[in-house]
Parts: structure tokens; C-alpha cells; sequence
């Protein structure tokens, strides 16, 4: 199995907490990444075919950040969120929160 080259950025914002929801946002992108590597097992994106464009796990997250239960993802790129948003709603699920809680953003 691979290792991930970049982890996002970790961020929660309620200072009595805090502790419990970075560690439970590692715990959410550890599940998210878990699932992506069952699913593609190589990471090699959309194909194999040489020549096209490979939509990868690794670098796909930018940062996650934790508001009162309410997951905020920072996606690379609109094609990364397409692919694996779904693994947020679900990571965050696990974690026994929403999948509503969960919102979507490309960097600005």
C-alpha cells in the first residue's frame, strides 16, 4: 500500500474542543483514504490508458476544517471533488455526524 505524499491542512475552530476534532478530522481523512485505496487500488485515476488525465487520492484534499460538526472540505480541483466527495460524507459519517454537514469547496 502507498503512502500519501501530501496531507491537508488540519484545522478545527472551538477552542474547548479543538483537541477532539483534530483528531477526529485525522480519523475521518484516514477513513476517506482507506476507502479510495480500496476502491482504486493503484490510484491511477479515471483509466490506464496512456495519455489521458489521472485524477488521484493523494493530493486530493487541500485541507479539512471542523466547525461546530459542520466538515468543510477544500478540494484541489472540481474534477477531485467530483471523484471523491463522496468519501468525505462518508468519512464524516463514520464519525457519527451528517453527511449534510458536510460542505464542498474548490481553493480560492
Amino acid at each position: 500500500m502507498s503512502s500519501l505524499h501530501q496531507y491537508p491542512a488540519i484545522s478545527a475552530h472551538n477552542e474547548e474542543t479543538e483537541p477532539d476534532r483534530i483528531s477526529r478530522l485525522h480519523e475521518a481523512f484516514g477513513v476517506m483514504s482507506a476507502i479510495a485505496r480500496m476502491i482504486w487500488r493503484e490510484e491511477t485515476g479515471y483509466s490506464t490508458e496512456p495519455g489521458l488525465i489521472h485524477t488521484r487520492w493523494d493530493g486530493a484534499v487541500i485541507a479539512l476544517r471542523d466547525t461546530s460538526g459542520q466538515l468543510e472540505v477544500i478540494w484541489a480541483s472540481a474534477d477531485h471533488r467530483e471523484r471523491f466527495g463522496v468519501l468525505a460524507e462518508l468519512g464524516w459519517e463514520a464519525m457519527s455526524e451528517s453527511r449534510t454537514n458536510v460542505v464542498h469547496r474548490l481553493p480560492t
